[in-house]
């Protein structure tokens, strides 16, 4: 009879002592499982980030690097993580949401050309203003200038494009966040699940040459 309630006694620590592991071990296994969910979804990201660095960048070598232009293109290029249905009604929907979306989480700067290179290369066009020439390149000087590049490299547009990507999953942008100077306030759909929720900067380049003359200074970040 002692054997008997020596056995069920050992039956009930054993058993409460598989309750605790379970206990401690589960969460942290729902956790992981939930970081590979958020990391799918921010692989998803970055490879629609990389497209639309692309199109940002062909759409400033058309367009003599004219930031609404790229932005423009910016915000189409992101439209697949914006549009959840198809139909015309649902796409303007979702590059409006995108637009509205990246003009606090996206940002465009131009890497090349710089300030110091238009300065250097900048001619008087046809029409009398002057730009970054984009003519005759095989004939002009390779000499690289004072700004540290020659007229044929200056002509190389370099973009890097910037999104602030959201931590949606549940618990992981909690956990992420803490005091990390990386993750930025805010929230991309509007939910008490992810309330919480910080965002992740990821960034993305281009590199393409340039169609068209740049005539606005400004245009350049630095």
């Amino acid at each position: 009879m002692t054997k008997r309630r020596d056995k069920g006694a050992h039956r009930d620590r054993a058993a409460g002592q598989a309750m605790v592991e379970l206990l401690i071990v589960a969460p942290l296994v729902f956790f992981m499982i939930l970081m590979v969910v958020q990391a799918a979804l921010l692989y998803r990201m970055k490879s629609t980030l990389d497209y639309a660095a692309l199109m940002t960048a062909r759409a400033g070598a058309v367009s003599g690097a004219n930031p609404g232009e790229m932005r423009v293109a910016f915000a189409k290029g992101m439209l697949p993580l914006y549009a959840h249905k198809t139909g015309m009604a649902e796409m303007e929907a979702a590059y409006a949401k995108a637009r509205a979306d990246l003009l606090l989480h996206g940002r465009i700067t131009v890497v090349n050309p710089t300030r110091a290179a238009w300065d250097e290369f900048k001619e008087r066009q046809y029409n009398g203003q002057y730009a970054l020439p984009n003519d005759t390149l095989a004939y002009r000087s390779h000499a690289a200038g004072s700004s540290g590049v020659n007229v044929q490299d200056a002509n190389l547009l370099k973009v890097k494009v910037t999104y602030d990507a959201p931590l949606v999953v549940p618990f992981v942008g909690w956990v992420l966040g803490g005091k990390s100077a990386y993750l930025k306030a805010g929230t991309f759909e509007s939910s008490p699940l992810n309330a919480f929720s910080g965002r992740l900067p990821i960034e993305a380049y281009a590199i393409v040459r340039m169609q068209s003359p740049i005539y606005q200074r400004a245009n350049l970040d630095k």
